[in-house]
């Protein structure tokens, strides 16, 4: 059965949150997904992206298939969105390879010697957890697309953890969730890919780090 966004439905939710909005408390900023703001920071080496360090055994067939499909995306988005930075140097998946080299086994080694390696003082990873591809057209789906992504950026010297976040979203029409009608709007009440949502969310998620805020 596909789902659309009914134009009567669309008419309904921005007729409740206009007539809701004078009652319901307005959202406070916070500091996004930065956790240590006074780190010096002199460059970022970032690694490709990967599969979750502790993957679900569980996962089907056509779900790797689908993961394997998303990693490359959410890689050449996350390069898209940084470019333009002088500070960043990007790791390639060869490079990768080697980096782990007689290391002794663990993510604090890896992370340590990518930042020696090329030179940097934080390093950022960030991990596919889920990539859907949506199934069908702009205007009506028999499945939505759905992603869900993570990311740390780490102080290479100290180990700690600088911004730390996650973005996770299955797209829903305005009938399924009234509170969505702000990202609708955006989408122009269309159903986006799988990319277009990792774009949205990569680039959420980036501007909640003051350290890895995109180049202008």
């Amino acid at each position: 059965m596909k789902s659309g966004f009914s134009p009567l439905a669309v008419v309904l939710a921005a007729l409740v949150l206009v007539l809701g909005g004078c009652g319901a408390p307005k959202s406070v900023p916070t500091g996004g997904d930065t956790l240590i703001s006074n780190y010096p920071v002199r460059c970022i080496t970032v690694l490709p992206v990967r599969k979750p360090l502790n993957p679900d055994d569980d996962m089907s067939p056509a779900a790797t298939a689908e993961m394997a499909r998303g990693i490359p995306v959410l890689d050449r988005l996350l390069r898209e969105q940084l470019a333009g930075r002088g500070d960043v140097r990007f790791v390639s998946g060869h490079q990768l390879a080697g980096l782990g080299e007689g290391l002794t086994p663990g993510e604090q080694a890896l992370v340590r010697e990518a930042g020696k390696r090329f030179g940097c003082n934080a390093v950022l990873e960030v991990f596919l957890e889920r990539y859907q591809e949506r199934i069908g057209g702009e205007y009506a789906v028999e499945q939505p697309a759905s992603v869900a992504f993570s990311y740390r950026l780490i102080g290479v010297d100290s180990g700690a953890v600088l911004c730390r976040g996650t973005f996770d979203e299955v797209q829903q029409s305005v009938a399924e969730n009234i509170f969505a009608f702000g990202k609708a709007r955006k989408r122009g009440f269309t159903w986006v890919t799988a990319e277009e949502l990792l774009r949205e969310g990569l680039r959420e998620k980036l501007s909640g780090c003051s350290y890895l805020v995109p180049a202008r």
